[in-house]
């Protein structure tokens, strides 16, 4: 069959094709069913000619053909509705894996011009429209087109003179639902576009409650809700009002057929050209005729639904950012990762950034990354992880430079731990050893030690097993930064990237912590990126972030004792430190 994935008519091909012979078994079900149902019409007007005749035997015989085709047909629609229908569904279910396994296969760079409720949209509702295209409605367009050609050929059978006064009116149908429907598209596009601005409002909303409340917002966030909700009703009442146009339409042609029908055909059989058999087999062709083609705007309807819904989708999977490695099984050494940044740099559209810079960390070296807000602390470890790709200078990761094919390796060794700290919906063994599936009980339990969580686990009603709530709701913001750090040394890292992981967590846990932290110094290679300075003491080495830039480098001794950033913040924290001790 000859490419039709770039036809407007056929976009709905490449996703049927796989499933030919699914599709071939039901358009012989279709065919099968409006075979039969046209021959219903057909032996019902044989039986009123027998009548008419007062051949009751004939006519007996005649409604037991009628009866036989019913229940022909009627075995027939179920075997097409069961297969069409099936199929859709597995076509939907196929859509959906795909794009969650595209969306999986993402970038960190993709997630960042995405926004969640816009992919949400086009998961759940642009998908669900495709579904009924390529069910209810690919199914209604296969009726029409194998119920024609017989009934059609019954009819000029018939009455060649009636058929033609009785389809008349049908001709002006098509160009009807031609005009709608491309009124219709244009519609749904601006429809799904702001159910999409709609869906991210409430999810952004819902997500940030505690600051919506907390600045007293509530007000303020209703009325854009308002605003985006009549947007939303108003698309939405235009597009019914042009839907709600296809059943009157095919309702006035309809009767009009019918008109023609009594009117001419009444005239036929006053003159004798037409038998009062023939007249009502004419009646029964045009109610088995009736629903295909009102329905045939209902469909035209879904196509242009779903047309729209996979212009969107295949928009999301048109993203330019190249898809990451296929997860592998990966043998890693046992040293700690050594790094080496060679002019590194990272700069956005507003000059802020990172870099260039330059920096050796050696296996099991330790280093502390301190700076004010916005001097590049998350970017440098968004880099070391290998989530951002430098626009210029290189990052080697044991002496080979870091590319796409080597990311999954790189990963393979990485405790990561975020500012803010994500935990699903689950149970916290589970969250615990997401990154660990094989740790045992003794495993979990000495990282939970080391972490200073082993007492939160034994008040929790079902210690490991507790459920944690969505985003870990159940525990606290130190809570759920404790858990995730935990999380990442159950892998028993190479490569072990803090970005102010213990922000939450007060001074005091943070200290038992810290010192329990420097079993794990030398097994791996430690960045900690902090804005506390007795933090960043428990390393080896302190690097100094001003705007992006490395204006200080050296030990915490070293940089205690020279006049700079680092100096004013030690005095300050030391100050405050002893000031909440004195208190």
């Amino acid at each position: 069959m000859a490419d039709l994935s770039g036809s407007k008519l056929w976009w709905w091909w490449p996703l049927m094709a796989r499933h030919r012979r699914t599709l071939h078994w039901g358009l012989a079900a279709t065919v099968w069913c409006s075979l039969a149902a046209s021959m219903v019409p057909y032996w019902s007007g044989r039986a009123v000619n027998a009548l008419e005749r007062g051949d009751w035997h004939g006519s007996r015989v005649y409604l037991a053909w009628m009866l036989g085709f019913t229940v022909v047909a009627g075995i027939g629609r179920y075997l097409m509705r069961n297969t069409l229908i099936g199929l859709s569904r597995e076509v939907e279910r196929e859509q959906r894996e795909s794009l969650y396994d595209f969306l999986l296969a993402r970038p960190f760079a993709f997630y960042e011009r995405q926004r969640v409720g816009d992919l949400m949209s086009r998961l759940g509702d642009d998908v669900g429209t495709v579904r009924m295209a390529t069910g209810p409605g690919l199914m209604s367009f296969l009726q029409v087109i194998s119920i024609l050609p017989l009934t059609l050929g019954l009819m000029f059978h018939t009455s060649w003179r009636l058929t033609l006064g009785v389809m008349l009116p049908f001709s002006f149908l098509a160009m009807g639902f031609y005009a709608i429907g491309k009124w219709s598209h244009a519609v749904q596009q601006k429809l799904q576009v702001a159910f999409s601005a709609l869906s991210t409002f409430s999810h952004e909303t819902i997500s940030g409650e505690r600051v919506v409340q907390a600045f007293g917002l509530e007000e303020a966030r209703v009325a854009q809700f308002g605003a985006l909700s009549r947007r939303h009703a108003s698309l939405t009442m235009k597009q019914s009002v042009i839907f709600s146009a296809y059943a009157p339409l095919a309702a006035l042609i309809s009767g009009l057929a019918a008109l023609v029908l009594v009117a001419y055909g009444g005239s036929l059989v006053v003159r004798g050209d037409l038998t009062l058999g023939d007249l009502t087999a004419f009646t029964g062709f045009l109610v088995a005729l009736a629903w295909p083609i009102m329905s045939l705007g209902w469909s035209a309807n879904l196509f242009q639904r779903a047309r729209a819904g996979q212009d969107r989708l295949e928009q999301l999977l048109r993203s330019p950012e190249a898809p990451l490695p296929p997860a592998q099984a990966i043998e890693l050494p046992g040293a700690p990762t050594a790094l080496r940044l060679e002019g590194l740099t990272f700069r956005f559209e507003t000059g802020r950034g990172l870099g260039p810079l330059d920096l050796t960390l050696a296996p099991g070296d330790s280093l502390a990354v301190v700076g004010g807000i916005g001097s590049g602390k998350t970017l440098l470890l968004q880099a070391l992880a290998g989530l951002r790709e430098p626009q210029a200078g290189r990052l080697l990761v044991d002496g080979e430079s870091l590319s796409e094919p080597q990311l999954r390796r790189h990963w393979a060794g990485l405790g990561w731990v975020p500012q803010d700290a994500f935990l699903f919906s689950d149970t916290l063994r589970a969250n615990l050893t997401m990154g660990c599936p094989e740790a045992t009980e003794e495993e979990i339990w000495e990282i939970a030690r080391v972490v200073a969580m082993d007492g939160l686990v034994r008040r929790l009603p079902g210690g490991l097993d507790t459920v944690v709530g969505e985003r870990g709701v159940i525990l606290s913001g130190g809570e759920r930064q404790r858990t995730a750090l935990a999380r990442a040394l159950l892998r028993r890292p190479r490569l072990l990237l803090l970005d102010d992981a213990l922000s939450a967590v007060d001074a005091e846990t943070e200290s038992q912590i810290l010192e329990n932290l420097r079993d794990f110094l030398g097994k791996s290679t430690l960045v900690v990126a902090t804005h506390r300075v007795f933090v960043a003491e428990t390393c080896a080495r302190v690097l100094v972030l001003e705007e992006g830039r490395a204006v200080q480098l050296g030990t915490p001794g070293e940089l205690g004792a020279e006049p700079g950033l680092y100096a004013r913040l030690k005095r300050l924290q030391s100050l405050e430190r002893e000031l909440v001790r004195g208190a």
